[in-house]
């Protein structure tokens, strides 16, 4: 029977493996897929808190393989540790049953295979299985760490279980160096280790899962962070006083941690104390797994796009504390409210020193005394288990949607003036936790897994996209409305997935299964709740988070759990079906039902939406955007999935690594300012004026705006007044630089050899002397100054160019002196010579050879193929616009055949059928109707209106019980599209919209009431 068995766990992994194989994508994907695979490859620093383990053994399997398999040999190395997973959850299930059901053999396999191949085939599971990413390693140390810890619960053998403690541990140091939060394992596994030693009584229960939690946040932020704080002190004082190398305290205290580890360990050995002798072996082997985040620092001299440098501990404590993206000050017991003004008293209170390591006096300087560096707000509008703390413009505005916040008054003075303002309650800072960060952000992706899915496209809280659907009309229609309004590309979306509940039912009846066994109940429920509602309570998600990206493979771990509680449903079946006395004949039942219930509906339904091999979108795009570039371009970005693809092709494929992309965000992180003053790649050095004292870690980022005049402001002598000290002004108790204008000036040399290719007489145009525009902003961000410099120094040269990607951010203003080429838009001082021409330029002849001739991005008009949303989004948003704005250059310079073949290669490769039309598409068809292609442009628009008539009458079909406020606002928007389509159209083709106006005027009526209906405020 054990060969048997063996067979069995061979043959479920090759499976596995054989099917994600199958369905991994040959190249990139989207987010952080590119990242992973660049920085895997020459052993680079990924985002904070990092992946350094992963990093570091991916990096050992491309040695073996060629440059141009980095991309694919990650993504199976994802597939690879999924299927090892899929394994662990086979072995876990079959050790657990036959603990339960009196050594039954054959249920234990039925019962393994069913909860591994549940969870193989699971939605986000598979996702995360396919793409380089960090998740399958992760989840494997987790099941491994788990199955270790049961094999220890159920072993008689003291020595077997010491081995095995000691291995556990380790194990949890390598998991942190995969991903910080699977250091939450020590909760679940604290429950088996207590019933071993202790039994189940309550109060052990509480007394561990309560201690548990302690020593989860004892280890992260003292055992971890509180090392590096005092190896940081020590690296100070050993640094500045006796001149000794960076990185002295922490060699020094590592030294004194080994001295004191190996002592203790000969003392507690000579003196027969075994417990100790286990406690320091385990704290060695922690430590020892911990030891891959020595590798940033290791790498620091690695100077690429990607990279993250850490010269100092100091700033490898910031890394893992991920301090970019404020993840240190998230509350979680108590504190502000998102509109807490700042106290009445002391608005500004004293903070510790902020020490910076200078690489040139070798030493630490002190860049904030920290007096008034600590922003105080009124302790009036504290609150316990604070879930609505941000106090960023997009978080304030969101919040109010997902709650009806009506407060409670308040008067309190802010400025020297008495305000009554509303402070959230209590009752409604727990609905926002309980409608956005459990429902939303946990529980909808938990139903997505076993329940059914809407969509893959992200759900921003609206009915039409990203919620859970299991097909049963009557349970759905309250949530996304009835299965008859919903438009028939909804319905045949191939994320369209629903199990009817089915899986979902299993697992509950699993989780009965368990009511035998207390231990196993408590300590899987504790790891299902640990890796959901815990994580989702640690992490405190705020409401703009989901407008980026969904979030489901965070909660991977309790998604493993609930597969786990599936295959233990056959238990409870082979119980409930005990009249059937032939037990091959009831095994044989119970076998088909669960496996058509379960796995076989989720590899059936799940199939065509993962299967990413043919998909080489954002490769593609990532590839445009670069030839768009002339030679030598500085290339100004924003957002993940617009830079790490561009860095990708660089650093891997060495493709247009001529182009320095600089991502806009970035450029508030001072080392990633100084990186632009190496050489990168085939890219010379970014010349900036600005002092490196202006941006160094510690000091401010943000600069206020004081106007003192209404005149241009030379940028040239603006960063004379910011590097001058003595232009300081106080400002809340500091001193610090401020912008004296919002209207700035740029001078250039029309004459020198970068703007030689500009054909102005093509162009319709001529050369200004000068760049001058009003940027207006209550606080300048350091990542503004540093664009601007960058333009003052640069621009004479070599070419500037912007990345289209529908966000402004990163253009600082400047959207009015920019020449379109393709995919960016380059920044020349050049404007019409005949004011009555469109001020848009287009070069029509790099957009033709970008968009027409010699373009990168395949077709998408198979229907069969799947098209992930993020694919369709930026077609939708981005390229679309670009075809319009080439298209109608052509019209305007009078060549409406040229026109045209732009217009038709757009509509061939990006159909109604596979991208839905939008306003773009509906800009496009306006423009056929333009060049005397009336039918066809009429039958695009009229298909633009008709898909947003369908969502608009779709979201207005019913009362929307979930997210009200939400439904409406985009009810709101969906009805002012629709509306200004028609009255746009009727411009071209009267007779076209007579129906659409005469049911405009009809909904608006029925709108009005419904709107009033459904706005809670």
């Amino acid at each position: 029977m054990k060969k048997i068995e063996k067979a069995i766990e061979l043959l479920l992994f090759v499976f596995v493996f054989v099917i994600y194989t199958f369905s991994v994508s040959k190249t990139i994907t989207f987010w952080d897929s590119s990242e992973f695979v660049t920085t895997n490859y020459h052993l680079q620093s990924s985002h904070p808190p990092g992946a350094p383990f992963y990093t570091l053994l991916c990096n050992f399997i491309l040695l073996f393989f060629p440059v141009s398999w980095a991309a694919l040999v990650s993504n199976l190395i994802s597939a690879f540790f999924g299927a090892l997973t899929i394994l662990f959850v086979y072995k876990i299930v079959k050790l657990i049953v036959l603990n339960l059901s009196s050594n039954n053999i054959l249920v234990a396999l039925i019962s393994g295979i069913i909860s591994a191949l549940t969870l193989a085939f699971s939605d986000t599971f598979w996702s995360a299985s396919i793409e380089a990413e960090v998740y399958t390693l992760s989840t494997f140390l987790l099941v491994l760490s788990f199955y270790l810890m049961l094999l220890w619960h159920t072993s008689n053998s003291s020595i077997y279980c010491r081995k095995l403690l000691l291995f556990i541990v380790f194990i949890m140091g390598i998991s942190i160096g995969v991903h910080l939060i699977n250091l939450a394992i020590l909760i679940p596994l604290s429950i088996l280790y207590i019933h071993k030693r202790k039994g189940l009584d309550w109060k052990y229960i509480l007394g561990t899962f309560c201690g548990s939690i302690l020593l989860f946040l004892f280890v992260y932020s003292f055992g971890i962070q509180g090392f590096l704080k005092i190896a940081s002190k020590i690296d100070i004082w050993l640094v500045n006083s006796y001149s000794l190398p960076v990185n002295s305290g922490l060699i020094f205290l590592m030294v004194l941690f080994l001295v004191v580890i190996f002592v203790g360990l000969f003392q507690s050995y000579k003196k027969g104390n075994t417990t100790l002798n286990t406690f320091l072996l385990a704290v060695l082997f922690f430590a020892t797994g911990t030891s891959s985040y020595l590798m940033p620092i290791m790498r620091n001299n690695t100077i690429t796009p990607f990279s993250n440098q850490m010269e100092s501990t100091n700033e490898l404590l910031k890394y893992i504390q991920a301090k970019q993206f404020g993840v240190d000050n998230i509350p979680l017991i108590k504190g502000k409210v998102f509109n807490a003004p700042l106290d009445k008293d002391f608005p500004f209170l004293n903070n510790d020193l902020i020490y910076t390591y200078n690489s040139d006096s070798r030493k630490y300087e002190i860049v904030d005394d920290g007096k008034f560096s600590k922003i105080n707000y009124a302790h009036e509008f504290d609150m316990y288990f604070p879930r609505m703390y941000s106090q960023k413009p997009v978080s304030v505005s969101e919040y109010s949607n997902w709650v009806t916040i009506k407060g409670e008054k308040v008067v309190y003075p802010v400025r020297g003036k008495e305000m009554e303002l509303l402070k959230p309650t209590f009752s409604e800072n727990l609905i926002f936790f309980k409608n956005y960060q459990v429902d939303w952000m946990y529980l909808r992706y938990l139903y997505w897994n076993f329940i059914g899915k809407q969509n893959e496209i992200k759900g921003t809280g609206t009915i039409l996209n990203g919620n859970w659907q299991s097909g049963i009309d009557f349970i759905d229609k309250s949530r996304i409305g009835d299965s008859s309004v919903i438009p028939e590309r909804y319905n045949k979306d191939k994320s369209n997935d629903v199990y009817y509940f089915l899986p979902f039912i299993l697992g509950i009846i699993g989780l009965w299964s368990l009511r035998k066994s207390r231990v196993y109940l408590i300590s899987t429920i504790v790891f299902f709740l640990t890796f959901g509602i815990g994580i989702t309570i640690y992490l405190n998600p705020l409401p703009e988070s989901i407008l980026i990206r969904e979030r489901d493979y965070v909660f991977l771990g309790s998604f493993i759990v609930f597969s786990i509680w599936i295959g233990l449903s056959v238990i409870t079946l082979n119980e409930w079906l005990s009249k059937i006395k032939s037990e091959k004949i009831r095994i044989a039942i119970i076998l088909i039902v669960v496996m058509l219930f379960s796995p076989l509906q989720l590899v059936a339904k799940n199939w065509d939406n993962h299967q990413r091999s043919n998909d080489t979108f954002i490769h593609d795009l990532a590839k445009s955007y670069l030839n768009s570039c002339p030679q030598n371009t500085i290339l100004i970005t924003n957002g993940d999935n617009f830079t790490f693809p561009l860095w990708y092709l660089q650093e891997v494929e060495n493709f247009r690594n001529d182009v320095r992309v600089i991502n806009y965000d970035q450029l508030n992180i001072a080392s990633y300012i100084d990186k632009l003053k190496f050489e990168s790649l085939s890219s010379s050095v970014v010349k900036m004026s600005f002092f490196k004292g202006n941006y160094r870690e510690g000091t401010p980022k943000l600069f206020p705006l004081k106007n003192e005049t209404d005149k241009p402001i030379d940028v040239e002598s603006l960063f004379q007044f910011l590097n001058d000290e003595k232009t300081k002004i106080n400002w809340n108790g500091k001193q610090q630089h401020y912008i004296p204008g919002n209207v700035f000036s740029i001078t250039l040399d029309t004459t020198k050899t970068v703007f030689s290719s500009i054909n102005l007489d093509k162009l319709n145009a001529s050369f200004n002397s000068k760049i001058i525009w009003k940027n207006t902003k209550d606080f300048y961000q350091l990542n503004d100054l540093v664009v601007l410099s960058l333009i003052q120094e640069n621009i004479n040269d070599r070419p500037i160019c912007f990345l289209v990607n529908g966000n402004n951010e990163h253009y600082i203003g400047l959207q009015n002196n920019l020449i379109h080429k393709g995919f960016v838009e380059q920044l020349v001082p050049i404007s019409r010579t005949n004011k009555n021409l469109n001020p848009k330029i287009v070069d029509v002849e790099k957009g033709n050879s970008i968009l027409k001739d010699e373009i990168f991005l395949k077709a998408l008009n198979n229907e069969d193929l799947f098209i992930k949303s993020e694919s369709k989004e930026y077609i939708q948003v981005i390229v679309r616009r670009n075809y319009y704005f080439l298209a109608q250059a052509l019209i305007e310079e009078g060549k409406s055949k040229e026109a045209k073949q732009v217009l038709d290669k757009c509509m061939i490769s990006f159909p109604d059928k596979t991208i839905p039309f939008k306003q773009y598409a509906f800009a496009l068809g306006k423009l056929y109707c333009r060049i005397g292609e009336k039918t066809k442009g009429t039958e695009i628009c009229l298909l633009s209106i008709k898909n947003s008539w369908e969502e608009l009458q779709w979201i207005t079909s019913f009362n929307p019980k979930n997210n009200p406020i939400i439904n409406v606002k985009k009810a709101t928007q969906l009805k002012e599209i629709y509306q200004q389509m028609i009255l746009q159209l009727e411009a071209f083709n009267p007779e076209a919209v007579t129906l659409e106006k005469q049911k405009a005027i009809e909904f608006t009526t029925l709108f009005t009431k419904w709107q009033i209906k459904n706005w809670p405020y």
